[in-house]
């Protein structure tokens, strides 16, 4: 081999491994858990609730007994918890969402909507029996006031009695004129849940914040279903059809694919009285 080919493969080798570096580097300054906030005004809330999101948990690692997961939630003091899907993994022990549930509930009140992992292999009916035995109430296609706010869940039950879009349907049917909050793990749906004219905040997940991001310039690389770009990775969509606030989720890696300028986050909603 001639010295300019030794040259060439010599700066070639160091430029990869330079790269593979930053690459590392870039992935260990995305993992720790941040607390994103959000606030809405609206004159249909008499007193403040504040809503802790949990998303795309998939059973991540949060240290000894979840605590890093639990203390940020209860340095927060949420009004109740929700959890929008892939909240269980189809392939990843459990034993870290079970842990974390177990604790949650002892201080807040949860309400549940599967997201898609949670049905793949059939696997929803063990996870919602699961859930519910622990104390989380799950909504599919429900509504319930709370706080003087209205959840409405939208998730399949997953055994043909009921789809997803049937219990958007449903949520919206039985939505009354105060503030209606939609759990609903699939962002890229939003147009759809807008079109009733009854959700005044959506709350999604799925997307894993694009899962690389460029800060300023590309909020995300890709997302199940939206591809490349996704208009709805992660952050906050206002629209007066309803304002849709996407979780970048709680899983540290997507197909052991690391996140690069794209922290887990624990998401904090407070909706404010107007005025």
């Amino acid at each position: 081999m001639s010295e300019t080919k030794k040259k060439r493969r010599y700066i070639f080798l160091r430029i990869i491994a330079i790269l593979f570096a930053v690459f590392i580097i870039l992935s260990i300054l995305s993992f720790p858990l941040k607390v994103r906030r959000y606030s809405i005004s609206s004159p249909k809330v008499t007193k403040p609730v504040r809503i802790a999101q949990i998303s795309d948990l998939h059973s991540e690692y949060y240290g000894k007994g979840m605590n890093d997961l639990l203390n940020a939630l209860d340095k927060q003091s949420p009004d109740i918890v929700v959890l929008t899907g892939d909240i269980f993994d189809d392939i990843k022990d459990n034993g870290n969402t079970r842990t974390f549930i177990a604790e949650a509930v002892k201080k807040y009140h949860c309400y549940y909507v599967s997201g898609n992992h949670e049905h793949k292999k059939g696997g929803w009916k063990s996870f919602r029996q699961e859930a519910v035995d622990m104390g989380v109430t799950v909504l599919e296609g429900q509504d319930i006031s709370i706080n003087g706010i209205t959840l409405c869940g939208a998730s399949s039950t997953g055994d043909g009695r009921l789809t997803f879009e049937e219990s958007v349907e449903k949520c919206a049917e039985e939505a009354g004129d105060g503030f209606n909050v939609l759990l609903a793990h699939y962002p890229e749906r939003v147009d759809f849940y807008r079109s009733f004219g009854k959700f005044d905040l959506i709350l999604s997940g799925h997307a894993h914040g694009g899962q690389w991001r460029v800060p300023f310039l590309i909020n995300g690389l890709f997302a199940p279903e939206q591809g490349l770009f996704p208009k709805y990775a992660g952050g906050i969509y206002p629209s007066d059809d309803g304002t849709l606030i996407v979780s970048r989720g709680l899983a540290r890696t997507k197909n052991y694919i690391p996140r690069i300028f794209n922290n887990p986050e624990l998401v904090i909603i407070d909706i404010l009285p107007e005025g």
